[in-house]
Formats: structure tokens, sequence, C-alpha cells
């Protein structure tokens, strides 16, 4: 047996919002919330709509695709990300420069911030990628 990741879970102030801000950078369809039978089931158990609406997340149903989580954080954040998302753009190959450069833009139109570009090397090995902040302050690199 192998494992493998059940979600990546963010902690969010706005776990809809947030989780469409990462469905349309993944390319999913737009999250339309929890199902009309799961709601139900989650009030006959006693959850208000606040406590629904706490969690969000962004998906295309697809097991090979990775599925994003969010859920409400409300605490005082004492410490930066000690992990990452990296993203790009392909599945088949990396990406040129003037590419991240279009999808850079495409994701600050999303609501994306860049906070630097990186730029090193791993032997003869070029590593760039652009550091930037989804609308809530986490912390992913596009290369």
């Amino acid at each position: 047996m192998t494992a493998r990741i059940a979600n990546v879970t963010i902690h969010a102030e706005n776990p809809t919002e947030l989780a469409r801000f990462w469905a349309a950078v993944m390319g999913y369809p737009e999250p339309t919330g929890w199902p009309e039978e799961e709601i139900a089931e989650l009030r006959a158990a006693g959850l208000s709509d606040d406590d629904i609406t706490a969690r969000a997340e962004a998906w295309d149903g697809d097991r090979a695709h990775q599925r994003f989580y969010f859920t409400r954080y409300s605490r005082e954040r004492r410490q930066r990300n000690r992990m990452h998302i990296d993203v790009t753009p392909f599945d088949d190959r990396r990406a040129t420069r003037d590419e991240l450069a279009l999808e850079r833009d495409r994701l600050v139109a999303l609501g994306a911030s860049v906070e630097k570009e990186l730029l090193g090397f791993w032997g003869p090995y070029e590593e760039y990628a652009i550091m930037m902040r989804d609308p809530e302050g986490n912390e992913f690199c596009l290369q």
C-alpha cells in the first residue's frame, strides 16, 4: 500500500472566496457549495449555516487531480507557512519565462499578488520562480 495526498488544506478567513480563487487558478469549475443532500445532513446533525460555510473546496471531481480544502481559521498566525504550493501552467513541460509572465498576470487578475522573483541554480540547472501570495496572504510559487 502507498499513501496519497487526500487534500491540500488551507486555513482561510473566507473559505468560499479562497476556494473560488484556487478553483480559477487550477482551471476547476467555480465552486457552487455543498450538495443540497449533504447540507440537509449537516443541518440535521445540528450545524448552523455559519458552520457549513466555514468549509469549502476547489476540485474538479477527478481523483487524479488535487483537491483543495478550505476551513475557516480565526486564530492569529504565529509563523509563516512551513510549506507552500508550487504551481505551473503546464503538465507536460517547463514553462518559459514569457509563459510564466502571462500566467503571473492571469493570477494577479484573479487576486494574487507578486512577492518577488527567485533565481538560483542547483548545479547546472536554473531554478526560476515567482513567489506569490493568494488573496489571504498564503505563499505559493509559480514556476
